[in-house]
């Protein structure tokens, strides 16, 4: 025997809401008529956006009934929070060699915490790339071969100058070999050796032919410049 049908009313209510990092999923809305005997079988409950009355309203038997919806129904995405191009990316680092030697450490009292614009090419790729993929707090060990760090020593880079004799004796005064000198150019240079005739210098950077392993830890991510509201990144030819 067919159970009597009757008519239901399915009033759901439409709602968005983007904030705190969030996005929720929406309702739609929608209006049908089914037998009251499969109506909690094909009836889905209303999905819970935000903290205000939203209900699922059904007429039965001429008596209205609300139904609050479940907190197991809603639907959360939640919103990327790592840096985008044009952001202001604050980290430490320690930068080591193959042989365990620290080179360089932010966390050394004379140092601190480096802040850079993610995206404008100032990083090594591999670095730029590990930093696009980490949240605040995260932390990442990121190794990097002489070809994606200072490249590979090039003999080629290595030239012998010579001097004048009151040269020489100028230059003894003011380089010893094993220094950096800075070139007119504004390259600088490795001081190789010296002798009253000429000097020796390396031009290829001093961690060329280096192994580099970077341990990385994101502090904060925060808005780069922007105009009139958009961020400005820098133009890459």
């Amino acid at each position: 025997m067919t159970p009597p049908t009757t008519t239901t009313h399915v009033r759901m209510h439409t709602t968005t809401v983007m904030g705190e990092g969030m996005l929720r999923a929406t309702h739609t809305r929608g209006r049908r008529t089914t037998p009251m005997a499969s109506m909690r079988a094909s009836a889905s409950p209303s999905i819970r956006v935000d903290t205000d009355r939203s209900t699922l309203t059904l007429l039965v038997r001429g008596r209205y009934v609300d139904r609050r919806p479940s907190r197991r129904s809603s639907v959360v995405v939640r919103a990327s929070r790592t840096p985008k191009e044009g952001q202001r990316v604050s980290l430490h680092y320690t930068m080591t060699l193959s042989d365990g030697t620290v080179v360089d450490d932010t966390r050394n009292a004379n140092r601190g915490a480096v802040t850079v614009t993610h995206g404008d090419g100032a990083l090594f790729p591999k670095i730029a790339s590990a930093l696009g993929e980490m949240t605040k707090g995260d932390q990442r060990v990121v190794e990097l071969t002489p070809s994606e760090a200072f490249g590979e020593h090039d003999e080629s880079k290595i030239s012998r100058f010579p001097l004048k004799p009151e040269e020489a004796a100028e230059m003894a005064k003011q380089v010893q070999p094993g220094q950096l000198v800075q070139l007119p150019q504004g390259q600088a240079a490795m001081c190789l050796a010296m002798d009253n005739e000429s000097v020796t210098l390396d031009m290829n950077h001093p961690l060329a032919g280096q192994t580099l392993t970077f341990a990385l830890e994101l502090l904060d991510i925060t808005d780069g410049i922007t105009i009139f509201g958009t961020p400005m990144v820098a133009l890459k030819l």
